[in-house]
């Protein structure tokens, strides 16, 4: 078959060809065209005549093999043989030249940008040395808030936000890439470092101007109170108002966390890096403060009448005289909301007052009845599990004659102790005294026991006179730190269960039990413990009596479970200059178990069994069903004299304990739990649960188990504590009782 092409090269190229022809080669227009470049190997163009013979003579073998291939139809590649020099292809230099211009562009860039950044750090030292007005301004504003000036307070932050502009704007004609890529160049993040400040510093400007308007507004509502309008003053509008406040405020710190976490402490001028590495440690717990305020504030609306008019029973509980549910209810208060959320009235009384107007006669439980015939208001916190003793002090507040209410809120004395942190000492001339946080209890004490108005006859009088003082010290202040100081001791007081709170609304109470402060009894999976002391006739003993309990659990090989609790209590008055130290302390001391727990032994109590003191049935006694159901359930073991019977999911162990003044006494139950193990896997709980109102016993475990098993995991208070005692390996834990305790551990056999 002939092939038809355009004739491109003579026969027989020359070396003068060789130029025209070599800058002609991409012309072939048939299917020819270019093949020599890509036979598969390259040449050096130098090499003129050796390159035309070569071409040629590929030229003349392609046309044999392509004519070849027509000839006999092979259906294969037919190049594939061909071994010939190869051209570089133009492509080579186009990639070439790109390359160069990356490289160029990039140098461009890394050189232009060096000056930027250098432009940029001049800018950021510029602004860092200007910025002293703007903190000048911060600092105006907080003093004025302190001294409750909140309109120049105001004023200032709005100064202080614009001096923050200035700055941020002088950066940011730098343009917002350069500043974002500069925060990873090294040297040159003290340009981001000092943008993201001066944004920070705008967020909480616009914050603090918010607040000082906030403040503002309390304070004239204060005014309003003062002068007897409390008629006019909504506490359930001031909150909805401080609600919407706080979502704006809470954008301006989210934001100003955002910024502040984008700036290198070690980029600021050293003599602001104390100062800033602070504010961004605080800034995080701000927050949350605010999100859990969020997160709780129906709770809040709710309990300031926002679903209709409220009233509260407060119960004032002395854990100087042990209680179950935090002390001795030696007074009362009744605050009363109407639907608008005003305060109509809040007064507080001694708890004899309204328990002489009871009418009712209801028998009380049998340890009571040594100190007294009737059951009454100030008695009715008999059950540790709080909402069970809520729902008895309302319907012993209301056979007296006083209203329905809506909830029951209880504090100790230690509340008001801690509050003197914030309120400092409180002169109270007409008692000849000045209250502290050293000296209040001793001295609220002797003003109740002894040093009162005999004829007026109102012992607690003080306490009526301390509370709105406390309330009013507390209101004035306006400076951040002690705002947040008196949230953390409420906080931390609602832990520790000095506070305790009950709602009807059964939605509500799910929310308070959810958040641990309703003081009930809890479930558990495992192993639990919780010691009950009530002060019967015992004086204020609890207040000078030392507590340590002791948890001993041992893991037979058999997989049984035996615990043993020691109780010491240890009596440190006798020598005191208060007599009610220096008596006797007779407690009836509950022991609270895993429901179903076997009593072995009990050493170091004291046999009392109480009997009904009257014939409560012929006289016509109430016998409240919590009370008559618990005693019907109650047996007496034989050995120990010990009540034993079941409450709230728990065996009780009950005995008295009586320590005097320089003494101490120990109780030690010995019983073994309802489960055993008995699987390859084997975890062991304790839950311990403080008494409410308790001052903190303290409080030590120790876990043995079998030496062939393994601890695969254990909580971190949890320590090895291992020895070659009775051939078993011990975990241990010691501490107080401040709050509930949870430990565990997780075991496997070898």
């Amino acid at each position: 078959m002939d092939i038809k092409r355009k004739k491109r090269f003579p026969e027989k190229a020359t070396a003068s060809d060789s130029s025209s022809n070599f800058e002609r080669r991409d012309e072939f227009e048939d299917d020819f065209k270019c093949r020599v470049y890509r036979f598969g190997q390259t040449f050096d163009i130098d090499k003129e005549e050796e390159f035309i013979k070569k071409r040629n003579s590929a030229v003349k073998r392609e046309y044999a093999v392509r004519a070849n291939f027509n000839k006999n139809k092979v259906n294969k590649n037919p190049f594939e043989f061909v071994k010939v020099p190869q051209v570089e292809p133009r492509k080579k230099k186009k990639k070439t030249l790109r390359y160069s211009a990356l490289v160029f562009l990039a140098v461009a860039f890394l050189t232009g940008g060096f000056f930027y950044f250098q432009k940029g750090l001049a800018t950021q030292k510029r602004v860092l040395g200007v910025s002293r007005d703007a903190y000048d301004n911060v600092n105006s504003a907080i003093e004025g808030a302190k001294s409750q000036n909140f309109a120049l307070s105001a004023d200032k932050f709005k100064s202080a936000y614009e001096d923050f502009s200035q700055m941020a704007e002088s950066l940011e004609g730098l343009g917002k890439g350069v500043i974002d890529i500069s925060r990873f160049v090294p040297g040159a993040s003290k340009l981001s470092s000092g943008y993201y400040l001066t944004q920070a510093g705008r967020n909480l400007s616009l914050a603090g101007e918010k607040i000082s308007q906030v403040g503002g507004n309390f304070e004239e509502l204060k005014n309003k109170a003062t002068k007897g309008e409390n008629s006019e003053v909504s506490v359930l509008e001031i909150f909805k108002a401080l609600e919407r406040d706080l979502s704006e405020i809470d954008g301006y710190l989210t934001e100003a966390q955002v910024n502040l976490d984008k700036v290198k402490i070690e980029d600021l001028p050293s003599e602001n890096q104390a100062e800033i590495s602070s504010l961004k440690a605080k800034l995080p717990v701000i927050n949350d403060l605010v999100k859990n305020f969020f997160d709780n504030s129906h709770i809040v609306a709710d309990f300031l009448g926002a679903n209709g008019a409220r009233k509260y029973l407060f119960l004032f509980q002395n854990n100087q005289e042990m209680r179950p549910t935090g002390g001795f209810i030696g007074s009362y208060g009744v605050l009363d909301i109407d639907g608008s959320g005003r305060v109509r009235n809040f007064f507080i009384d001694g708890i004899f007052n309204p328990d002489g107007q009871l009418l009712d006669k209801v028998a009380p439980p049998k340890p009571i009845q040594k100190i007294s015939v009737a059951w009454s208001l100030h008695d009715s916190n008999w059950f540790p599990d709080f909402p069970l003793s809520a729902q008895k002090a309302m319907l012993f507040y209301e056979k007296t004659g006083g209203p329905t209410v809506d909830g029951v809120i209880t504090l100790t004395p230690t509340v008001i102790q801690k509050l003197f942190d914030i309120t400092g000492p409180i002169e109270m001339p007409e008692y000849g005294v000045t209250l502290t946080k050293e000296n209040f209890i001793q001295n609220i004490q002797y003003e109740v026991e002894i040093d009162y108005d005999k004829e007026e006859n109102r012992p607690k009088k003080i306490l009526s006179d301390l509370a709105p003082i406390i309330l009013d010290r507390i209101s004035q202040t306006r400076d951040a730190g002690t705002i947040l100081a008196a949230m953390d001791i409420l906080n931390e007081a609602l832990k520790e269960k000095h506070i305790l709170l009950y709602f009807s609304n059964s939605e509500l109470q799910s929310i308070i039990s959810d958040l641990g402060w309703s003081g009930e009894v809890l479930a558990a999976e495992d192993d639990y413990l919780s010691v009950i002391n009530t002060n019967v006739n015992g004086f204020k003993t609890d207040g000078i009596v030392k507590e340590k309990i002791s948890h001993e659990v041992k893991i037979h090989s058999n997989g049984e479970i035996i615990d043993t609790v020691a109780i010491n209590r240890k009596h440190l008055g006798g020598n005191t200059d208060y007599e009610w130290w220096n008596k006797v302390s007779a407690d009836y001391m509950r022991v609270y178990v895993p429901e179903g727990a076997e009593l072995l032994a009990v050493e170091g109590q004291t046999r009392e069994i109480n009997e009904d003191v009257v014939d409560y049935q012929s006289l016509n006694y109430e016998f409240d069903p919590d009370v008559k159901d618990e005693e019907a359930r109650m047996r007496i073991d034989s050995k120990t004299g010990t009540r034993v019977y079941n409450e709230k999911g728990k065996t009780v162990f009950a005995n008295w304990v009586y320590v005097s003044p320089q003494e101490e006494v120990t109780i030690k139950y010995r019983y073994k739990l309802p489960f055993k193990y008995d699987g390859e896997i084997k975890s062991y709980s304790l839950l311990t649960q403080k008494q409410s109102g308790s001052l903190g016993s303290e409080f030590e475990l120790s876990f043995n188990y079998p030496k062939d098993w393994s601890l695969n995991w254990q909580n971190e208070e949890l320590q090895d504590c291992n020895s070659e005692e009775d051939n078993m390996k011990k975990i241990c834990f010691s501490g107080d009782l401040k709050t509930d305790k949870f430990l565990g551990a997780v075991f496997s056999e070898k």
